[in-house]
């Protein structure tokens, strides 16, 4: 925070001082914690991850539409270590979470865009 005082420029706080020294309250509430268990919530009250299998089967287009889910969930930079030793299934994820990434709709010939 700059304060301006008679023509000069200050900062309030010193170079590498946090603005907050004493931090988050204790039982303050996370806003990001409180919305992701709401989230989980209405998931499971939809059916969780069976309901979510089932709707990826009904067509080519809802299951590009979870591979492209997947790819914005997931951080920018995935260090995928031994993931291209794995079993042909992981490498088939792989590649089709590669493919949504390039928007080519999950690399099965249907887009989802």
């Amino acid at each position: 925070m700059r304060l301006q005082s008679a023509g000069k420029i200050r900062m309030k706080y010193q170079k590498g001082q946090s603005g907050n020294p004493k931090g988050k309250a204790k039982g303050a509430v996370c806003k990001f914690t409180t919305l992701k268990a709401a989230f989980l919530n209405v998931f499971e009250r939809m059916g969780g991850e069976d309901a979510l299998l089932e709707w990826t089967k009904v067509s080519n287009h809802n299951t590009a539409a979870f591979y492209q889910w997947i790819t914005k969930m997931l951080p920018a930079d995935v260090n995928l270590g031994n993931a291209l030793d794995a079993d042909g299934k992981s490498q088939a994820l792989i590649i089709k979470v590669i493919h949504t990434r390039d928007g080519d709709g999950g690399g099965n010939g249907d887009s989802a865009k």
